[in-house]
């Protein structure tokens, strides 16, 4: 056996060492894939870096610069955008994007560190004639790749080259004409040239492997040890075992002696047992006890029978009723006498009666319990509407002798329906209206709206020049109202679909929807050089996606447009924890922070409502609607909203939401 375990720990040894070589192999391979996504990433942010400066100079239509012998001018462009001259006769050449990738080029040729070079194919310039490492790369663009890197061993240097395409397009055409080429075709491509030393050592690796390997080997050799001495300690087990099945034999022959002492002990049981009828004595005479108290809660019971305010009866299974209520009574409109003994439908009859569903039926065939609402009619004629609930009625032994049915006069109830009936008309009808009035908005009112523009700006393109100062002033005002005019109508079209034109609910993801926000405001929050951070935990929660977009982006706007003029803006929106004894189980608490202008508590509860305004200065104007639609969009998401501020400092918005809406909630339920 311990020549067994010995085989065992060796085979133990031997897997573990192919494990700790395996996770080496593994490292060693996840180095080197390192080592090139970090060239292949800088190497591309550099490229990145060429292309923004390519796209700078056209979104400016070129960059004239005075001609120097670093600058000449760019003999293949047209001559009509070659070069112009200043006032005083100096001459000025355009720099286009290629012009400025290649004086990008000689710079860092002349610094030696990253070699930049733009080629094609069909270069129009010999200089832009490709390597012959690169012609095979340009061949590959052809057939659709986006891109090509590698290291490459170059004048005893390690270096990664980086090529990428450049693709034809309409911007090129006033300086590339002549090649034709088609929108959408490679032009040709630049490559980057990286010297990156990347050496990590393995020695480290190596270390902590020889360190992992040594510990497994000398932990398997220890529990072997300890295996070992556990195989002897079961071997001892087992011979107390066999000492003990000894002693047993030995209570065995005990058992046989107290075996004939048997008649004793039955004397003694004996003595036990006139005890235990003494006691049996004691428990029928408490039987007798309760059984005087189950009788006058009897009594009890049948008190608040007769005083519950709904009509109850028990109906035995031949459809007789055998017991009644006052308040039954009453709606029958008969006495108890009268109604004992009579069948149920000799006093209210219904069109469920003598049919399979009639609540006696369906309870003698297994149901458990029957509710359903029927109009009952009385002997003496009168119809009742009433809710009828029916369970079974059984004996001391649990056997079903009837039901027990109890009968609820809802005439009041069916008013109200009516009543709410009514009323639902009635906002049916303002919804028509309120969409009427939306489509006033949205149409005929900005019909004359862009008449006003149109008109206006057609006095300042064709008279101008004729128009005084104070005029122009007044033309200003003009504009700008209408300008402002058409914000209010934008902001009452987007607060009337808040209901009108809602989605259904969905799973929304909240880090999500903020991101595209952050994303559509990115132009705004880089001229502001605004700092917004988004907490990692939010979750996903059933809402209206478009509508959950137009919160956050309203609240995000709004704090990037009162941010304080001495400080950049910082906008946090972090999750809040709530906790369960507040009655907010199932909901989440979010704050949107900010470091603006601030404003006055005493406005926090009016500046929710439509067109109020706290900030009224140049610069920071706005419809007064915006903060309306957030609250109208929490009160159909069934949340709230709250806002804190403090003058000079910055402004909380809260907010909670359900996580799921109850509506949803009911359906799972159900």
């Amino acid at each position: 056996m311990s020549g067994l375990l010995s085989n065992y720990r060796l085979l133990a040894i031997i897997i573990w060492l192919f494990a700790v070589a395996l996770s080496l192999a593994w490292n060693s391979v996840d180095n080197i894939r390192e080592r090139n996504n970090t060239a292949k990433e800088t190497a591309r942010a550099f490229f990145e870096q060429i292309m923004a400066s390519r796209r700078w100079n056209f979104y400016h239509g070129g960059v004239y610069v005075y001609t120097t012998d670093k600058s000449p001018p760019n003999e293949y462009l047209p001559k009509d955008m070659r070069v112009i001259f200043d006032e005083n006769g100096r001459m000025l050449s355009l720099i286009n994007p290629s012009y400025m990738t290649r004086q990008i080029e000689a710079i860092s040729q002349e610094k030696r560190q990253v070699r930049v070079h733009i080629t094609s194919l069909t270069p129009l310039r010999p200089g832009n004639k490709p390597y012959m490492w690169e012609i095979a790369w340009l061949k590959s663009f052809t057939h659709g790749n986006t891109e090509q890197s590698g290291f490459a061993e170059e004048n005893g240097e390690k270096i990664f080259r980086y090529m990428a395409p450049l693709v034809a397009s309409s911007s090129c055409n006033p300086c590339h004409a002549p090649s034709k080429q088609s929108e959408g075709n490679i032009r040709g491509a630049i490559s980057i040239s990286l010297p990156i030393s990347f050496h990590k050592s393995l020695w480290p690796l190596l270390l902590s492997h020889f360190f992992v390997a040594v510990t497994g080997i000398y932990g398997i050799l220890f529990f072997g040890g300890r295996l070992a001495l556990s195989r002897k300690k079961i071997l001892t087990t087992n011979r107390q075992l066999a000492q003990e099945i000894e002693e047993r034999k030995q209570t065995e022959n005990k058992l046989i002696t107290i075996q004939k002492n048997l008649g004793r002990i039955v004397d003694n049981r004996t003595a036990e047992l006139h005890k235990t009828n003494e006691a049996l004595d004691k428990r029928i005479k408490e039987q007798q006890r309760i059984e005087s108290s189950l009788v006058s809660i009897t009594h009890e019971f049948i008190q608040l029978f007769d005083s519950a305010p709904d009509g109850m009866h028990v109906i035995d299974k031949n459809f007789q009723i055998i017991k009644v209520n006052r308040a039954y009574r009453k709606l029958a409109g008969m006495t108890t006498e009268e109604i004992l003994g009579k069948k149920c439908h000799e006093i209210f009859s219904g069109k469920l009666c003598h049919t399979e569903q009639c609540p006696l039926t369906r309870i003698l065939g297994g149901a458990k319990r029957v509710e359903i609402e029927s109009i009952q009619t009385r002997r003496d004629g009168k119809t009742i509407p009433c809710l009828i609930t029916a369970t079974p009625f059984r004996d001391p032994d649990g056997k079903i002798t009837g039901i027990i049915e109890v009968t609820r006069d809802i005439s009041n109830w069916k008013e109200i329906e009516q009543s709410l009936s009514t009323t639902a008309e009635h906002l049916r009808v303002r919804n028509v209206e309120l969409e009427d009035f939306t489509h006033v908005i949205s149409h005929d009112l900005q019909e004359p709206l862009m008449l006003i523009k149109a008109f206006s700006e057609r006095i300042r393109t064709k008279c101008a020049d004729a128009l005084p100062e104070k005029g122009i002033s007044y033309l200003q005002r003009i504009e700008s109202s209408t300008n402002r005019m058409q914000q209010l109508i934008d902001g009452l079209l987007l607060y009337s679909r808040v209901s009108s034109k809602a989605n259904p609910f969905e799973s929304v993801g909240l880090k999500t929807v903020i991101q595209s926000v952050i994303d559509d405001l990115a132009v705004k929050i880089e001229n502001c050089q605004a700092d917004i951070s988004v907490d990692e935990q939010l979750p996903i929660i059933e809402a209206d996606p478009l509508q959950m977009r137009q919160l956050f982006q309203n609240l995000i706007s709004n704090s990037l447009k009162y941010h304080h003029p001495d400080r950049k803006p910082k906008i946090t929106v972090s999750l809040i924890p709530l906790s369960e004894k507040n009655g907010t189980q199932g909901s989440i608490c979010l704050s949107v922070e900010d470091n603006g202008i601030g404003f006055e508590n005493k406005y926090r509860k009016v500046m929710f409502d439509i067109f109020q305004r706290l900030h009224t200065e140049k610069g920071a104007r706005g419809t007064g609607i915006g903060l309306s639609i957030c609250k109208k969009i929490i009160k159909r998401h069934q949340g709230t909203i709250s806002a804190e501020g403090k003058p000079g400092i910055g402004a909380t918005f809260t907010i909670t939401l359900p996580l799921q809406q109850k509506k949803q909630r009911k359906q799972k339920k159900s």
